[in-house]
């Protein structure tokens, strides 16, 4: 039954950020492309992030609700904070758990975010970050995952960038968005090769 209410609370969530374009997107600039996928500048945001145990595709379920229940004012504050996209999923040092995170406002730092009331909802800093990014649309199998994850690090294998951290899935849609529209990445922080040798 709480699995069923989280799913609930997920869809009316992510279904009243739609359209994707209509909220704030963790800002970046494109510096080039490299063997077919973008090399990107993020720029320093926050991350309210939960650790899930699970599936691939159902951590996110499982994480939604201490995060949805953080931005709708279960915070020190009793704050409501607004949705951004997209909604982050990594895999943690543990096998079969994952890191779920959603991308604070940017008009917030760690001095004025509300802290968590939850005990598992954390919130970081994340400094300016060079990523490799390639996108696809459809639906949110690990099997499509995996197959542009493997584009991904193939395009990486080459030239002088390389990956230097842990793939990272990016969502930017609402479940209630049909599959063929749904606009996904996959992302990976990159080094130069000269930097990461020495």
């Amino acid at each position: 039954m709480n699995s069923i209410r989280t799913i609930g609370l997920a869809l009316v969530l992510l279904a009243t950020v739609q359209p994707a374009s209509a909220i704030e997107s963790l800002g970046y600039e494109t510096l080039k492309d490299h063997n077919g996928v973008e090399i990107r500048q993020y720029e320093a945001h926050l991350l309210a992030s939960v650790r899930v145990s699970g599936g691939f595709k159902n951590a996110s379920y499982s994480a939604f609700r201490p995060l949805f229940n953080f931005i709708s004012g279960d915070n020190s504050e009793a704050t409501k904070i607004a949705m951004t996209a997209p909604v982050l999923q990594r895999p943690d040092n543990a096998e079969n758990t994952w890191v779920v995170s959603f991308v604070m406002p940017r008009s917030f730092d760690l001095s004025t975010l509300p802290a968590p009331t939850s005990d598992i909802v954390n919130v970081v800093a994340n400094p300016a970050t060079k990523l490799a990014a390639i996108e696809y649309r459809g639906g949110w199998s690990r099997k499509l995952y995996q197959e542009h994850e493997d584009k991904l690090l193939s395009a990486l294998a080459t030239g002088s960038y390389q990956a230097c951290g842990d793939p990272v899935w990016a969502r930017h849609n609402s479940p209630m968005t049909p599959w063929f529209l749904r606009k996904n990445e996959v992302m990976v922080a990159v080094c130069t090769r000269d930097t990461a040798q020495r």
